[in-house]
């Protein structure tokens, strides 16, 4: 199964910024606001983000299963993007609590040096409980470093 490279996989919990992408069957596009990712032993990613707002996006992911992922991380700019084409959907459970709390408050350490404070980043994005999560498991298909610069949108080596 195809998965990132092991600098990129650690990329999606070291306090990055994730957005969501997707499409329905008509090409109707759909983007949400990740909370936390991570990628799985097996090579897949996972991102958790809220249920109630991605709504639409999830919808749009279970029937076409495309999905878009972008991660990046504030303080370097450094950019992943992943596509994949066998969304899974599911809901949040305890167990991902941890997950949740340690992409939280890396992002948070991130964010604070540019000045928003914790109590404004947990008011906007984290402050929730994880079972009011949603999440996307895929297969990654395709990857590109978006960094800007010279490189940017350079492909990533997908392992086997």
């Amino acid at each position: 199964m195809p998965r990132l490279p092991p600098d990129w996989a650690a990329h999606l919990q070291n306090g990055v910024s994730h957005r969501l992408g997707g499409s329905h069957a008509d090409g109707q596009p759909e983007i949400c606001r990740g909370l936390a990712a991570q990628a799985l032993p097996d090579g897949r990613v996972e991102v958790l983000l809220l249920a109630k707002t991605g709504e639409q996006l999830l919808a749009a992911a279970a029937a076409s299963g495309r999905i878009s992922y972008v991660a990046a991380q504030p303080g370097s700019f450094r950019t992943l993007h992943v596509k994949g084409l066998d969304a899974e959907i599911f809901a949040a459970t305890p167990e991902h609590a941890a997950m949740f709390e340690r992409c939280r408050e890396r992002f948070i350490a991130q964010v604070e040096p540019l000045g928003f404070t914790r109590d404004f980043i947990m008011s906007i994005w984290y402050d929730l409980d994880v079972l009011s999560l949603a999440g996307i498991r895929f297969t990654p298909c395709g990857a590109w470093d978006q960094t800007p610069g010279p490189g940017a949108g350079q492909a990533i080596d997908l392992l086997t």
